[in-house]
Order: C-alpha cells, then sequence, then structure tokens
C-alpha cells in the first residue's frame, strides 16, 4: 500500500495542491514502486480529464516575473537602516523561508512536469525498433507473439494492455502476428500510420505498412480490415489466403493467393519472387536494408525475376541479382547502387 490516495494524485494533476502536498508527493516519488502507481494513475487521470499542455514558456516566465517583484520589496539590511525594531522582522524572516520552500517545490514540480513532456511516449508506452537487416519476435504480456521485420517498430501501452477492452499495438513496417484468442474475446488491433487497422480475435496474419502502401495477409483465422478513404470508413472481412492492399490513395483490393508463405519468408533471411519486376525488388531492398537503388532504364526496371533466393545482406541479394539479369553494378560516393544493361 502506498501513503498517497489516488484523490491526492489527481489534485496534483490538475495543479490544486498545495506547497506542503508538492513536497511529500516528491519524496513519495523517491521509492520506485511509487513511481509505476504514479504513471499509472496520471495515465487514468489524463483519460478521465483529457485537456491540452499548458504552456510551460508561460509558466516559468510568469514564475520569475513573481521573483522579480518580491525582489523589489524591501530587504532586511533596508529595514535595519530604517530604524525598525529587529523583533519586528522575525514574520518577515519566517515569510523568506516559507517562500523559498514555496519556490522549490514549485521548480521540482515544473522539473518533474518537463522530464515527463520529453520522456512520456517511453514512459506510457513500450516501443521495440529492428535495424536493417535485423528480425526480432516480441512476446507480448497477453500471450500473443509478434514477429517484426528489418527497419519496423512495434509501440503498446505499458500499463494495461492485458486488461484494456481493447488490445491495441501500432506499426510502422512490417510484421507477423499470431494472436492469442481470450476467454472474454477481446479484441485485438493492430493500427498503422496508413489509416488502416487490423481487427482480430485469435488468428495468424501479417501486416506490411510503409510508404509506399500497406498489405495483410491472413494465414489462418479470421479478421476484418478497417480502412478511410476521405471522410468515409470502409470494412473488409477475410478469410485465410486473402490479401488485402491499400495503395497511397487509400484505395483497397482484396484478392486470394496461393501461397501465404511467399509473405512471411523475411522471417528466414529468404525472398521469394513470382515474376517480381526489378523495381519492386528495390523497393524491398531499400526497406529491408537500407540500400538506396537506382535503375538507369525504364525497360531495365520492367524485367522480372521468379525464384526463392537467401539473403542476409543487400549486397548477397544484387549480386544474385546482377549474375540473373546480366546487370553492370556500380556505387556512388554516397552508397546509392546504380543498375544498368552491360553495354556490349
Amino acid at each position: 500500500m502506498t501513503s498517497l490516495n489516488k484523490n491526492i494524485l489527481f489534485e496534483h494533476f490538475a495543479g490544486r495542491t498545495t506547497p506542503l502536498q508538492r513536497i511529500v508527493i516528491s519524496e513519495w516519488l523517491q521509492t520506485p514502486e511509487n513511481q509505476e502507481v504514479y504513471y499509472q494513475w496520471l495515465e487514468d487521470y489524463e483519460n478521465t480529464f483529457p485537456q491540452i499542455l499548458a504552456d510551460k514558456g508561460v509558466a516559468k516566465r510568469v514564475f520569475f516575473d513573481k521573483i522579480t517583484s518580491e525582489s523589489n520589496l524591501q530587504t532586511t539590511q533596508e529595514l535595519i537602516e530604517e530604524d525598525v525594531y529587529e523583533d519586528s522582522l522575525e514574520p518577515i524572516i519566517i515569510w523568506k523561508k516559507s517562500w523559498f520552500k514555496w519556490a522549490i517545490a514549485a521548480m521540482l514540480f515544473l522539473s518533474i512536469g518537463m522530464i515527463f513532456y520529453v520522456q512520456k511516449d517511453n514512459i506510457l508506452y513500450k516501443n521495440y525498433q529492428t535495424a536493417y537487416g535485423e528480425t526480432q519476435t516480441i512476446n507480448l504480456p497477453d500471450g500473443s507473439r509478434v514477429t517484426l521485420n528489418a527497419n519496423s517498430s512495434l509501440r503498446l501501452k505499458r500499463f494495461g494492455f492485458v486488461s484494456a477492452p481493447i488490445r491495441e499495438v501500432y506499426l510502422d513496417g512490417e510484421a507477423e502476428f499470431s494472436v492469442k484468442h481470450k476467454s472474454d474475446n477481446q479484441r485485438f488491433i493492430v493500427k498503422t500510420s496508413q489509416k488502416l487497422e487490423v481487427e482480430v480475435l485469435g488468428t495468424e496474419f501479417s501486416v506490411f505498412a510503409r510508404e509506399r502502401g500497406s498489405k495483410v495477409v491472413l494465414t489462418k483465422g479470421k479478421v476484418k480490415v478497417n480502412y478511410g478513404t476521405g471522410k468515409q470508413q470502409h470494412s473488409i472481412m477475410m478469410k485465410p489466403g486473402d490479401l488485402v492492399s491499400l495503395d497511397k490513395k487509400g484505395e483497397a483490393k482484396l484478392k486470394e493467393i496461393q501461397n501465404v508463405k511467399v509473405y512471411t519468408a523475411w522471417k528466414s533471411h529468404r525472398f521469394i519472387f513470382d515474376n517480381t519486376s526489378l523495381e519492386e525488388i528495390t523497393y524491398q531492398i531499400e526497406e529491408t536494408f537500407g540500400v538506396h537503388i537506382e535503375i538507369n532504364s525504364a525497360d531495365l526496371a520492367n524485367r522480372t525475376v521468379t525464384g526463392t533466393f537467401s539473403a542476409e545482406q543487400a549486397d548477397d541479394l544484387i549480386a544474385i541479382l546482377q549474375e540473373l539479369l546480366t546487370l553492370q553494378y556500380e556505387k556512388n560516393s554516397d552508397g546509392t547502387v546504380v543498375l544498368s544493361d552491360i553495354i556490349e
């Protein structure tokens, strides 16, 4: 049990606590267990009382204006020079000490607020990030599993993820999900920056959400894909073997595919191409390995490749393409790779 109750902290978040209460709270926060409780109750407060963030610049100016105005008061020395009796100075000294404590408490409160503002995302959310060429498997608190592809990130609430009415995660990049079904049919939603949501109860699927578009491939189970075009919202129900793609304009297409494993081959560092254009392949290389590739002609960009290839770095895959398509390979000083036909 803690020595502070939730109501006091709510008053604190609303800015209605006294200087003494703020000092007690700052001492209470020295205990790590109390810090966890503090952030949980802060999240509850923000959900209960949504509000605009205060302008800290204005707050600091008001605070320092207060200091400046107080400095214009007569000092103790000035009062003595005016022959004020020494015992009459005691109330002034007490007031000075009280004001000093208030100033320390105010600065401490402001510092805590600024630290929370800067670190809010890391405090309230767990963040996972993969580098170029790296994959990572994450076990979520509810028993679900996520495998992140290279150059991807996943975010979920640090507190209350399992107990919330909806389990929500935020994906930027590409990932495969294996979602654990809950006895209370608690929903699981994957949100992306492409205005696409995947809503499930218990299933296996993969999501691709990058700048050039989004894709959802369902391996087993049942999911609903929600997306918006303009002010309109749409939904598509998927069955195993379905692929939903969303282009940059927000237009969706649904089609059946024969082999869903093609879309998760990246987990074993494999690339599966089926009449895939060289232009599409260069997009995959850049997204996976961070290597920018330029193709010097439209004809070359439209040439296709079919086959399964293993590659753990960009140079491995580029070398394969160079041999298959008889290409000339050149790397500029900025790291850009230029592909062109070999001139005989």
